[in-house]
């Protein structure tokens, strides 16, 4: 059971834009035939959705003198089992202090910063993807007095949804489809509307535009996959698709805190909406499979 976190500080709400993250990396190998492994250096996890989210290495505190042993040995775990690519994740409390520059050296790519064939629209800026927390009794719902008539938002319910949440991923962050297509495999394979997070879809006049995933873990909520398709920009849907479903997680659920790290476009939205910069910033390293 999750414990939800009350009264905290930046710190605390620092360590749970984290701690969130780990929390959907754990709930993804639920998933059938998956691998998990976790110890004091650094934990790792690896399942079938064609998405590098369901594959990487995290958690990393490696001694200095063991941390190029273990990047080889990380590599040769995920090429091993003929995974095509995976993230190598860092942040608060990432060790060695050096680790960005080791994976480097060992060919692994910096995503941040970037736009890539793997997914242009996903960029935050070179020093990584900036934390933020929003308390939930304080946020400005307003925002949701502003949203255009014939905006609805709803759980994906059914196979037609589950199309359409892949459509507008696709659209919202230019990204491949077969990326997209990891959170529909694992819809199916979990049965659509069980997934251990929320696939939230909005449309607006009967047509998909908007997407959330909210995942409770860390004692927050976090969020990921927040996406507006480019023709219904700038009409308040994207606070809305943000806010709406987090606002559901405290009045059911009682959380107080959702967490996200944002990209350079979502960040304003955020904090229209009462997200503040926490002391996280997340870094990605692509490592893909000659």
């Amino acid at each position: 059971m999750d414990s939800i976190l009350k009264n905290a500080t930046t710190e605390q709400l620092g360590l749970a834009v984290q701690e969130n993250l780990f929390a959907l990396f754990r709930a993804m190998t639920m998933l059938p035939d998956s691998h998990l492994e976790e110890t004091a250096y650094l934990s790792r996890h690896l399942t079938f959705p064609s998405n590098p989210m369901y594959k990487g290495a995290w958690n990393t505190h490696i001694p200095p003198e063991q941390t190029d042993d273990c990047i080889r040995e990380t590599i040769d775990w995920f090429q091993s089992r003929e995974a095509p690519f995976f993230f190598w994740w860092t942040g608060p409390g990432s060790a060695p202090d050096d680790l960005a520059h080791r994976l480097l050296a060992h060919g692994l790519i910096d995503l941040e910063g970037q736009s890539t064939d793997l997914a242009p629209g996903i960029k935050a800026s070179d020093i990584g993807a900036p934390g933020m927390a929003a308390d939930l009794y304080k946020v400005n719902e307003e925002v949701l007095e502003k949203i255009p008539p014939g905006f609805e938002i709803q759980d994906v319910q059914n196979e037609t949804d589950l199309q359409d949440f892949k459509q507008v991923l696709v659209a919202g962050y230019e990204m491949p489809p077969p990326m997209a297509d990891g959170w529909v495999q694992s819809a199916r394979a979990f049965g659509i509307g069980k997934t251990p997070w929320r696939l939230v879809l909005g449309r607006l006049n009967g047509k998909p535009v908007a997407t959330n995933i909210v995942l409770n873990g860390g004692g927050v909520a976090g969020l990921y996959g927040i996406a507006v398709v480019p023709s219904a920009r700038n009409q308040g849907i994207g606070a809305a698709i943000t806010l709406q479903p987090i606002l559901e997680e405290r009045d059911r659920q009682g959380y107080h805190y959702a967490v996200l790290f944002a990209t350079l476009m979502g960040a304003f939205v955020y904090a229209r909406i009462g997200f503040q910069l926490v002391e996280t910033r997340i870094h990605r390293y692509l490592w893909r499979n000659a």
